[in-house]
């Protein structure tokens, strides 16, 4: 087998996957057949860079100068020049403080290493030329420069053999015999390889910089063809087993995209991929080794996943029980080499055993329950409610687990992987859709499971839940009872999805008390979610059902508005708001969670959309129904200072603004901007909308605004801003809503393929005279909304420009 080395490509551009995996194993490179990894940038106190021209044709070659080594002067002037270059482009963050200087300096890096390859190509030995177009490229990697990396280094050593070769239509000889015309024992060989791999990575990246969540279809196009081009290259590389380094390498890229694939949805598209990294690791004989026994698992356990997202639960067993036994296959090897394995290969089997009972388990304990047709007998039902009071095991779920399982940790993981689902959304509550009784028995058994279990292992002497700071998979290979504290939330937080309300509310009680004194990130990230999924279940529980599973133990009655109280909202706000229903509530809570949260501690992205979404709804309606149009400024002015709508919208604004507008739907965007700047017009020219209002009345409530109300509410923020600066604020809402429309256009297709402005091929209907014909598209409300901005942001600028103008005016005078 080849000697192992590390992947300078891998080690930058995937560090994504260490930080999911923990245990995942180092991307492998033969020493011998790639450049190292180590570029030492030289410090230049220079921002500019050497601007080299290309009359050097009839300069003497490198092997003029004498032996290619570090003396030789030609290369030493290519090493002075590369590393110039380098050290520009680590500073080139720094400098760059604006988007044009951004731009200007991007320009001169690009520019600067043409001119070096222009310059040397044609005087350097053409190995020593390919290795350094692959050193270059692997540090612009490490500097995440991947379109720079892409196009003057992997891609330009990929030029040598073809430019028009379209991968997506070949097959593998005609693979073969572009990129590897000599076969692959050349000598070069390895650094084309080299080469590929770079040029998919940068690729994939430049696709996530793009689109960082794929709403192009395109994207997924893109993101396929380089699964694609990554299998060719496994393919070619599979017979050899001094290559498997490419083999280990490619399911490495594989499975980073597929995962991609799998959050956005296309987990269909993702899983013969997943299928092909699974079967390749298989079929290299030195990958069948017991160090790379968690990695295939891994694999095993994506495609697993990849079936149960798809709805094919049985083909996601089977898989796993082939998992298994290829697992248990490798163990008899290991045994009739030796006597007895080591601890270590042991935790390894453990682990990956466990692993794959899992998904046995998220099948098998719904399947074993479902009614047979072929009898009518009916079974006995057991009351679930009668049986929480019973030792365990009292149901057959249980049983199923102690069963399967040897510890309260790996118990505990099952129940978890059996009621989780990618196709729900935490706050899109509700039973499983399912009109089988026998099902949605078993979910509330998993529950009572679950239940059971943090109790038993969890449960502090002063009867309240506490845990250690390891993670559950720890827990598992080392047979504890002890759950860790991300299992126990997401627990949690299936609680609320499921509708139990009372082992919700008991649950994440103790839950937040734990969090609180604890001060890591992830620990304050978990708290604010449950703080949020607090406030937001009395407006999804609204008849107050407790379902079917028994609060914690030391659960008090009405204890979840105390947390509520205590958690949500700070004592200040709850004596300022003068607030007390509880969508208000839920937007104090979500506006204080995002905006007066670092970025590092912002809660769930999918919660804080969800709630985003369902506020909005409620604010939209709330508006709606305010008349406000006929008053005059003085009542038009007290109705903005005191309705609640009014401040539940600049909090929908103000939590919109903290994340990408790209996250959230740009029609909600693009109306919530709408509303808020036509009331901030209104404030700041209240002469253009009430005409009678005279100077002085004007004085006098906008000095009565600015004071503090005799019921001790705080001011709306928006109404402490002088009319120039509602003005602004106005104006800066609606041209970042018009930005993320114009994204949003880049990125959204109809369904037709077509761009949602698109007006070359428009439908043309006829009026009923025949004569007249109108341009209809698919998507005019999407072109209304944007129109509607436009021309609100041009109005306001005008009321601004005449404003600055009577400023002006005034200080001259």
């Amino acid at each position: 087998m080849a000697a192992h080395g590390h992947s300078s490509i891998t080690s930058s551009s995937m560090s994504g996957i260490s930080a999911s995996q923990p245990g995942l194993p180092v991307p492998l490179l033969p020493v011998s057949a790639t450049v190292s990894k180590t570029l030492q940038s030289k410090a230049s106190s220079r921002d500019s860079l050497p601007n080299p021209t290309c009359h050097e044709d009839t300069l003497p070659l490198a092997v003029f100068y004498g032996p290619l080594d570090a003396k030789n002067p030609l290369l030493a002037s290519l090493e002075r020049e590369i590393q110039e270059l380098l050290g520009f482009m680590k500073r080139k963050e720094a400098l760059s403080t604006t988007e044009e200087k951004k731009h200007e300096f991007n320009r001169r890096g690009a520019m600067s290493l043409f001119n070096i390859w222009t310059k040397y190509a044609p005087r350097l030995p053409t190995a020593y030329y390919n290795e350094k177009l692959l050193k270059v490229g692997d540090s612009l990697c490490e500097m995440k420069e991947y379109k720079l990396a892409l196009l003057q280094c992997y891609g330009r050593y990929l030029q040598q053999f073809s430019i028009s070769f379209d991968e997506n239509i070949a097959d593998i000889q005609q693979f073969k015999t572009v990129f590897f015309p000599n076969g692959i024992g050349d000598q070069t060989a390895a650094n084309t390889f080299h080469a590929l791999n770079g040029r998919n990575i940068c690729s994939y990246q430049l696709v996530c910089n793009n689109d960082l969540n794929m709403q192009n279809k395109e994207s997924v196009i893109q993101c396929l063809n380089i699964l694609s081009s990554l299998r060719l290259t496994m393919q070619v590389a599979l017979p050899q087993e001094h290559l498997c380094w490419i083999i280990f390498n490619g399911t490495v890229y594989i499975y980073t995209i597929c995962r991609k694939l799998m959050v956005i949805g296309q987990s269909s598209k993702a899983l013969e991929y997943l299928l092909w990294a699974s079967v390749c690791m298989e079929s290299s004989v030195p990958l069948l080794s017991i160090r790379y026994l968690t990695w295939r698992v891994t694999l095993y356990t994506a495609v697993c996943q990849c079936y149960y997202d798809c709805q094919a639960a049985i083909h996601g067993e089977t898989f796993a029980r082939r998992g298994l036994a290829k697992i248990d296959e490798l163990r008899q090897l290991e045994l009739m080499g030796s006597s007895q394995p080591p601890e270590a290969s042991r935790r390894y089997y453990r682990e990956a055993t466990i692993k794959m009972a899992v998904m046995i388990f998220k099948r098998a304990v719904f399947e074993s329950r479902r009614k047979n047709r072929s009898f009518f007998r009916p079974k006995v039902r057991v009351n679930l409610k009668e049986v929480q009071a019973l030792p365990w095991p009292r149901t057959i779920t249980e049983r199923l687990l102690d069963e399967m399982f040897d510890s309260t940790a790996s118990r505990f993981l099952a129940v978890l992987e059996a009621l989780s689902d990618s196709n729900r959304r935490t706050l899109q509550t509700g039973p499983i859709a399912t009109d089988e009784v026998e099902i949605r028995d078993v979910v509330s058994e998993l529950f009572l499971a679950g239940r059971e279990l943090l109790i038993m292992s969890n449960t502090a002497v002063d009867g309240m839940l506490s845990f250690p700071k390891t993670s559950l998979l720890q827990f598992i290979i080392e047979r504890k009872n002890i759950i860790s504290i991300d299992t126990a939330v997401k627990f949690t937080k299936l609680a609320f999805n499921y509708e139990e309300w009372s082992l919700f509310e008991s649950a994440a009680g103790q839950l937040i008390d734990f969090l609180q004194t604890q001060d890591d990130p992830e620990s304050k990230k978990a708290e604010k979610d449950l703080t949020l999924l607090f406030a937001m279940e009395p407006l999804v529980n609204i008849k107050r059902n407790k379902g079917l599973v028994f609060p914690l133990e030391n659960y008090k009655e009405g204890q979840a508005a105390y947390y509520v109280k205590k958690n949500a909202f700070p004592d200040t706000y709850m004596k300022n708001s003068g607030f007390s229903d509880d969508v208000f509530h839920l937007g104090a809570a979500l506006y204080s969670c995002v905006c007066n949260s670092s970025q590092n501690v912002q809660p769930d992205k999918e919660i804080v959309v969800d709630m985003i979404m369902f506020l909005w709804q409620k604010c939209k309606l709330g508006i709606q129904r305010l008349n406000i149009s006929r008053l005059d400024y003085s009542k038009f002015t007290q109705k903005i200072s005191t309705n609640k709508w009014i401040y539940l919208l600049w909090q929908i604004n103000e939590v919109i603004h903290c994340y990408k507008t790209e996250e959230i739907d740009i029609v909600v965007v693009a109306e919530v901007a709408l509303r808020l700047s036509e009331i901030l017009e209104t404030l700041g020219n209240p002469k253009g909308k009430f005409k009678r209002t005279q100077e002085t009345s004007l004085n006098k409530w906008t000095s009565e605004l600015f004071g503090t109300p005799s019921d001790g509410r705080e001011v709306l923020p928006i109404l402490q801003k002088t009319p120039l600066e509602q003005l602004y604020l106005a104006y800066e809402l609606l041209d970042k809503a018009i930005g993320g429309i114009n994204v949003n256009r880049m990125l959204a297709t109809l369904p037709n393929g077509l761009s949602v402005f698109d007006h070359c091929y428009a439908k043309y209907t006829q009026d009923s005279d025949g004569d007249i014909s109108k341009p209809v598209t698919a998507n005019s409300f999407m072109m209304d909304l944007h129109l509607e901005l436009i021309q609100a942001q041009h109005q306001i600028a005008v009321v601004l420009l005449d404003q600055l103008e009577g400023i002006v005016i005034k200080a001259n005078n």
